[in-house]
Formats: structure tokens, C-alpha cells, sequence
């Protein structure tokens, strides 16, 4: 998949054993996001690799918190919470992502271009039932 936008993140552990350290990139395709992650149990020295893809269709919402004094945060939020199932703290469909500082300028545009790229998916889909309504009343 070619990536137009990618942002790098890294969840730090949330345990004081080392449990739920993530670290991955969000791209941002052509038709599908994909979050590509991979979880480290520090105790044992695990790494697992785990990517899921989205449709644009499916993203509910992608926001970019940055503040002074505190780490630049990417909310993503879907509508298939079953996905994000692995995902350490996530919670109903909805991650945060800690952005490292290289990605940041991405980040921030990486909100937009889903919108974009979901207003798009949306008007394909909203053409495919008007054809569909249009070839039954004929």
C-alpha cells in the first residue's frame, strides 16, 4: 500500500512492570487507513506485530490535541470498535495515540486528509444508492 500520509507514534507502558508499550504508524492510503502497531511486554521481552485496516467509511473521527508543555496527542475513533480489540487502552472504538516528534507536521494534517478522503467515500456511497433506487423504478 502506498502511504500518502503516515504518523509515527509511540504509547509508553502503563504499568509500572513495562505492560502495553506500543509503538506503530497510522497510514493513510488511497482507500483504506491502516494502523500498524506493535506491542512490547517489557517483563518477558515480547513483540508482537499487528496491522488493521479501515475503510474511510468505518473512521468516525481523527483529532490532533497539541499544547504547550504536553505530549502532542492523535485521537482516532472508529465505528468498529472489534478492531481496535488488542490495542492496549482502547476503549469502544476509540485510541490515542502519543505522536513522536518527527510526525508531528504530519499529524496535524493527517485529520484533514481523512475527512477528505471520507467526504469522498461518502459521495461514492450516496451514488451507488441513488443508482440502485434509480434501477428499481424502472
Amino acid at each position: 500500500m502506498y502511504d500518502e500520509l503516515s504518523v509515527s507514534f509511540v504509547n509508553p507502558a502503563m504499568d509500572p512492570m513495562g505492560y502495553g508499550h506500543v509503538e506503530g504508524k497510522l497510514y493513510c492510503g488511497r482507500d483504506t487507513v491502516e494502523l500498524q502497531y506493535r506491542v512490547r511486554e517489557r517483563a518477558f521481552r515480547k513483540t508482537t506485530s499487528v496491522t488493521v485496516s479501515f475503510d474511510y467509511a468505518q473512521v468516525e473521527k481523527v483529532e490532533y490535541h497539541s499544547g504547550w508543555f504536553r505530549p502532542k496527542v492523535l485521537v482516532f475513533l472508529t465505528r468498529s470498535p472489534e478492531k481496535l480489540d488488542g490495542f492496549p487502552g482502547a476503549s469502544v472504538g476509540r485510541i490515542e495515540l502519543i505522536v513522536i516528534p518527527e510526525s508531528r507536521k504530519d499529524a496535524a494534517r493527517v485529520a484533514d486528509l481523512i475527512r477528505f478522503r471520507q467526504s469522498e467515500a461518502f459521495v461514492a456511497e450516496s451514488e451507488a444508492r441513488l443508482d440502485r433506487i434509480r434501477s428499481q423504478e424502472e
